[in-house]
C-alpha cells in the first residue's frame, strides 16, 4: 500500500473512533454526566449512524485527500464544512426517522453538542500531525546544519544565522541547474525538486556530489513536498510555467504552478517554520510603461501578457502572508540570457545569436520596446546574496534583479548581435504584437546587497555563438531547448 493511501487509511480508523467518542461525550454533556439507562439504545443507533455516514461526507471534503502536516487556522472552514454538513446530514437523518422506536424521545440537542465535539476533536487530530512533522518528524533525514541554533532566538541570532541547507523548486530548469551548482560549489547541502519535463540531463552529473539530493515530482503533491521540506533551511522557488507562448498554450497549467502553487509552498513553508523563501518573479509584471523614468520595485504594476499576470498573483498572495515569523523575499528577474545545462533558445538574445550563427538573418519586431537583461550566472550569483544576506535585509522584500546600465531597446539587442557576428542581415518587421516595454531601476538590489551584474549582452552573444559553432548543442531545435513545446 503507498504510504499516501496507508495515511489516509490511518485517519479513516481514527476519525471513526473519534466520531463514536463525540457522540457519547455529547450524551454524557447533554445529560450532565449521568447519561440515564433508557439512553443507551438511543446513543448506540445515533453512534452507529454517525460511524456509518459522516467519514463519506468527510472523504466528499477532502479530509482524506490532502497532506496535514501543514495545516493552518486558514484550513480551519475546510473542516468545519465537512463536520457541518455531516452533522447537518445526520440531523436531518433523525429528523426523518424522528417515530422510529430506535429515535424515540431522542434528545434533539444532542446534535448540536455534537458538531461543536465533533469539529474540535477532528481538527486535533488533523493538527497533530502537524505537531508531528515539526516536532518529531523535523528532526529526522539529513543531518542538521553544524551550525544549528537553539531556541529561543534572538535577533541577532536570526540576522547571523547561514542558511546551509537549501531546497530550489525547478532545480533542473534554465536558471535552477546553473543555481544549484554554485551553491555546491558553495558548500551548501542541496535539495532540488523537479518534474523533469525537460529531462535530467542538465543536473545528472550532480548525483556525484553528495551534498546534492533530486527529488522528482510535482510542488502541488503535498506528501511530497511535506518530506522534502524535513531540515531545510530556505526555499529559493523557480518552479513555473515560464514565458507567455508556454503560459498561454496552458492557462489552467500557468495558473495552478505560478500561482497556486507559490501560494500553497509559501504557506507550507510557512507553518513548518521556514522563514527564508526566495519567490522568482519578473520584470514582466511592469508590463507597459511610459520608460520616462525607470521604474522602481514600488511601481504599480500593469501586466499585458497572462505570464506577468499569474506572477502579480502569486506576489500579492505572498505579501499578505509576510509576519515577523516568515520573511520571503521577491525577486523581479529581468530578461535571462546566457548559457545553461538546460539551454533555452526561446529567449530574446539566445535566439537572436542562434538564428544569427545558423541562419545569417535575424527578425526584430518592433525595436522601440525596453527590456531589463542580465546573464543567467548573475541571477544566480543574486539569488545568492539574497540568501546570505542578514534576512533584516531581506526579509519581506522586494528587489528587481539586473543592473542599470543593463536596459536595451530591442533593436539595440539587434545591433550587438550583428557586432559579434558580422555578415548578417537584420529585418525590423513593424506591427508588433508584443507591447511590453519597460526600463527598470536596480538601485535597491545594489545599495542594499552590493550587487551589479557581472556580464554584459555581448559577453553572452559570444559565449552562446562559440558553443553552436564548437558542436555543443547537437540538436538546436530540439524540444526541450524551448518552453512553449513541452
Amino acid at each position: 500500500m503507498e504510504k499516501k493511501s496507508y495515511s489516509s487509511l490511518i485517519f479513516f480508523v481514527l476519525d471513526i473512533l473519534l466520531i463514536i467518542l463525540a457522540a457519547y461525550v455529547s450524551f454524557l454533556l447533554r445529560f450532565d454526566g449521568m447519561i440515564p439507562l433508557a439512553r443507551f439504545g438511543s446513543l448506540f443507533y445515533f453512534a452507529l449512524l454517525a460511524v456509518l455516514t459522516n467519514p463519506a461526507i468527510f472523504y466528499l471534503f477532502n479530509l482524506y485527500k490532502k497532506s496535514w502536516a501543514f495545516v493552518s487556522l486558514t484550513d480551519l472552514p475546510v473542516i468545519m464544512k465537512g463536520v457541518g454538513v455531516s452533522a447537518l446530514f445526520l440531523g436531518t437523518i433523525l429528523y426523518i426517522s424522528r417515530d422510529s422506536f430506535l429515535f424515540t424521545e431522542f434528545p434533539r440537542s444532542v446534535v448540536f453538542i455534537y458538531v461543536i465535539v465533533l469539529f474540535f476533536l477532528i481538527s486535533g487530530l488533523r493538527f497533530s500531525k502537524r505537531i508531528y512533522w515539526q516536532m518529531i518528524k523535523g528532526d529526522q533525514g539529513l543531518s542538521k546544519p553544524e551550525n544549528q541554533i537553539a531556541l529561543p532566538l534572538t535577533s541577532k541570532e536570526v540576522n547571523g544565522y547561514q542558511p546551509k541547507n537549501i531546497l530550489i523548486t525547478g532545480g533542473a530548469g534554465y536558471i535552477g541547474s546553473v543555481l544549484a551548482r554554485k551553491l555546491l560549489n558553495n558548500g551548501y547541502n542541496v535539495k532540488v525538486v523537479d518534474k523533469l519535463l525537460f529531462g535530467d540531463e542538465s543536473i545528472k552529473v550532480l548525483h556525484e556530489n553528495p551534498n546534492f539530493q533530486l527529488i522528482v515530482g510535482d510542488i502541488l503533491d503535498p506528501e511530497l513536498m511535506s518530506r522534502a521540506l524535513t531540515n531545510v533551511d530556505a526555499v529559493v522557488h523557480l518552479a513555473a510555467v515560464v514565458g507567455e507562448p508556454a503560459c498561454v498554450s496552458r492557462k489552467d497549467l500557468a495558473l495552478k504552478t505560478n500561482y497556486l502553487g507559490s501560494v500553497y509552498l509559501a504557506r507550507l513553508c510557512k507553518s513548518l517554520g521556514i522563514r527564508r523563501f526566495i519567490q522568482a518573479s519578473t520584470c514582466s509584471t511592469y508590463g507597459q510603461q511610459d520608460n520616462k523614468e525607470a521604474v522602481k520595485e514600488t511601481a504599480k504594476l500593469f501586466p499585458v501578457d497572462f505570464y506577468g499576470e499569474t506572477k502579480i498573483y502569486a506576489e500579492r498572495e505572498l505579501m499578505k502572508l509576510m509576519d515577523n515569523g516568515f520573511n520571503p523575499t521577491i525577486l523581479r528577474f529581468s530578461t535571462v540570457y546566457g548559457l545553461s545545462p538546460r539551454m533555452r533558445f526561446d529567449l530574446v538574445v539566445n535566439v537572436l545569436t542562434k538564428k544569427a550563427v545558423i541562419e545569417k538573418e535575424i527578425s526584430i519586431f518592433g525595436g522601440d520596446q525596453w527590456r531589463p537583461l542580465i546573464h543567467v550566472q548573475d541571477i544566480s550569483r543574486a539569488i545568492i546574496s539574497v540568501l546570505e544576506a542578514p534576512i533584516s535585509k531581506v526579509g519581506n522584500q522586494v528587489f528587481n534583479v539586473g543592473g542599470n546600465t543593463e536596459n536595451y531597446l530591442v533593436s539595440e539587442i539587434g545591433e550587438i548581435v550583428k557586432r559579434n557576428i558580422p555578415d548578417i542581415k537584420i529585418e525590423t518587421i513593424e506591427g508588433v504584437s508584443d507591447k511590453r516595454s519597460y526600463k527598470v531601476d536596480f538601485s535597491k538590489i545594489e545599495r542594499e546587497l552590493g550587487f551589479v551584474p557581472s556580464k554584459r549582452v555581448e559577453n553572452g552573444v559570444i559565449e552562446i555563438s562559440e558553443a553552436i559553432r564548437s558542436g555543443r548543442f547537437q540538436d538546436l531545435e530540439n524540444k526541450n531547448h524551448y518552453n512553449h513545446l513541452i
